[in-house]
Formats: C-alpha cells, structure tokens, sequence
C-alpha cells in the first residue's frame, strides 16, 4: 500500500490518500481527476468532500431501544424461573425504562 499525497485542486492543500496502487495506474488516477476538475470544478469539489454514509440516529435510537426490551425481557424470564424479585425489577426497568427513555430523548433532539 502507497500513501500518496495529492494536491486538492480547489483550495492547493495537499491531502494523503493511502491506496494500493501501482505507478502507472496512480498515474491515471491523477490525471482524471485532474481533468475533472478543469471539466467541472464543482463536481470535483463535491467528490472530494465526500465522507462515509453516517446512520441516522433515529435508526441508532429504535436498535437500542429493540435490543435493551430484548434483554430485559431474557432478564424477566430468568427471574421468573428463579423467583427472584431483583431481577424482576430490573427486567422490567430494562423491558419498560430504558426504551421509553431513548425515544423520549431521540423525539427531544429531533425537534430542535
């Protein structure tokens, strides 16, 4: 694997790029992107800021709140064969609570 430093053709800061590469195929790489951006600055901008697709925190809300009523209710059937009361407390905190509380606190946030 090279790492390669390339002059971002829009602000002439230089970047590293780490890719394997060989000399005559990072030699190509760089001259289409240098053609992009006499073609079409804009799109050349674009594609260079692009980052790695986030997942949304809605979608990261809604899974813990899933996994923590899971758990708790793995929780509550362990304490139901055990007879233990503790556990069935906590089971119910983590069945009931801690859900409520995540989506409470997600619908907060997203009106702002």
């Amino acid at each position: 694997m090279t790492t390669t430093p390339v002059e971002d053709h829009n602000d002439g800061v230089e970047a590293v790029r780490t890719m394997a590469l060989h000399g005559e195929e990072q030699r190509r790489l760089s001259e289409i992107e240098r053609q992009l951006a006499e073609e079409n600055p804009r799109l050349a901008q674009r594609l260079a800021e692009l980052r790695p697709m986030r997942i949304p925190n809605v979608v990261l809300a809604v899974l813990g709140a899933l996994f923590a009523s899971m758990i708790g209710l793995f929780v509550l059937v362990a304490a139901a064969q055990t007879h233990a009361p503790v556990l069935m407390v906590f089971g119910t905190v983590l069945t009931s609570l801690v859900p409520t509380l995540i989506i409470w606190r997600t619908w907060l946030h997203r009106l702002r």
